[in-house]
């Protein structure tokens, strides 16, 4: 509580006026008991002038009596009970007390008035202040609302108003965020889009045109089956870039959770082989793993399948016939890296950092649509994971995918 500015301030003001109301107080009853005193004794001046004019023998006695205090009050209140004059009522018929009666309740009314006022004034100061932050900060979010997020209120200071600013701006600056990003998101769709058209847009064409020349009689049965074949790969390749930008939008929106278990890292990778065995035995090209054997893997077995598919599937595209791919496993006690290197025609230099990007293809590729490779860093990304590429024209490109055990 003691942090709360507001309730700090208003504590402040509170101690202030009542140590105000207490010195007010304290002048107001000596201003009262300098009233009474007076009026005391401007009543005994009237009754020992009264006295003393009838009997002025008696002058020094009436004084010393005064003085000294002696005399017996029964007596003295019996005397008054003989002329009704004991009760306190009887005081409206002494003039001079009555008129200090009426002086006194002009006096605690005019009191009472002035503390009422002292606070009530000080409280609306107080109240006028933290309505016009209440203002300034309304002000401020029909400023953000109008889509101006440039604006900055964050407060250094204490209290519970300055925890609501500093979380307003908070609020202000994640709408920003959110409103950037659905900018960016926007044109990136926009750019996926118009990849996806061109990409699918070849493959049909070209199904069009095989598609013309079937339509025509006593075509040749060889040339018949040659372009069906053709047809195929073209409908194959559709579904493939389908499927894989299916697989995109999954990684992309989130909805994919991995689900992490220990595995074989070879058996991942012999998975990832098998559909890739035929078309490398059709090229010669010399496979191979290597390295440490039964080291297992916290990863998602799945997907991490797709990853090493993607990278051997491009191993393979850019190798030539009766090159080498050879695969390493070495395992540490920071992480578990496998290489895959091939003999084929290599990155260029200025194409290397682009490679893992969407729908990049490079002066080498040849089939490739550049999907593969951004799937594999997003899903190793995913698992805490990493996978980069060095290479070198004309002599063969490394990729190496590590999965590190201590950030998973």
């Amino acid at each position: 509580m003691l942090k709360n500015k507001e309730l700090k301030t208003l504590l402040f003001i509170e101690i202030l006026l009542f140590s105000i109301s207490l010195l007010i107080g304290i002048g107001f009853y000596h201003f009262i008991d300098s009233k009474y005193k007076k009026e005391f004794i401007k009543n005994n001046g009237y009754m020992i002038s009264a006295i003393v004019n009838t009997h002025p023998e008696l002058e020094e006695d009436v004084i010393d009596a005064i003085l000294s205090g002696k005399g017996d009050f029964e007596a003295g209140k019996k005397i008054l009970q003989k002329y009704g004059l004991d009760d306190s009522g009887t005081l409206n018929y002494l003039e001079h007390f009555h008129n200090l009666e009426k002086e006194l309740i002009i006096d605690i009314i005019f009191f009472i008035i002035g503390i009422f006022l002292l606070l009530s004034f000080s409280y609306i100061l107080f109240l006028k202040k933290q309505y016009q932050k209440i203002r300034k900060l309304g002000e401020y979010m029909n400023e953000v609302m109008s889509g101006n997020y440039m604006l900055n209120i964050k407060d250094y200071e204490e209290g519970d108003f300055s925890t609501l600013k500093n979380d307003v701006y908070k609020l202000t600056t994640k709408l920003k965020e959110g409103r950037d990003q659905s900018l960016n998101d926007k044109k990136e769709l926009e750019q996926i889009l118009s990849d996806i058209s061109h990409q699918i847009r070849t493959p049909l064409t070209s199904m069009y045109v095989i598609n013309d020349i079937l339509s025509k009689e006593n075509l040749d049965k060889e040339v018949k089956n040659d372009f069906l074949d053709k047809n195929r790969v073209q409908l194959e390749r559709i579904e493939w870039l389908v499927t894989s930008l299916l697989k995109m939008s999954r990684l992309d929106s989130g909805s994919i959770t991995l689900k992490l278990e220990v595995t074989s890292i070879k058996k991942v990778i012999e998975a990832a082989l098998e559909p890739l065995k035929i078309p490398i035995e059709l090229k010669n090209i010399s496979f191979s793993i290597e390295g440490t054997e039964n080291i297992k893997v916290l990863l998602d077995p799945h997907w991490t399948v797709e990853v090493f598919v993607n990278v051997l599937k491009n191993a393979y595209e850019h190798t030539d016939e009766s090159g080498k791919i050879k695969v390493q496993i070495m395992d540490n006690p920071l992480y578990t890296e496998v290489s895959i290197s091939d003999t084929g025609c290599g990155i260029k230099k200025e194409e290397l950092p682009h490679i893992f990007e969407r729908f990049y293809t490079g002066s080498s590729s040849k089939e490739s649509i550049g999907i593969g490779l951004n799937m594999a860093k997003k899903v190793m990304e995913k698992q805490n994971g990493e996978i980069y590429a060095t290479s070198i024209e004309e002599k063969g490109t490394t990729f190496f995918i590590k999965f590190y055990k201590n950030m998973i």
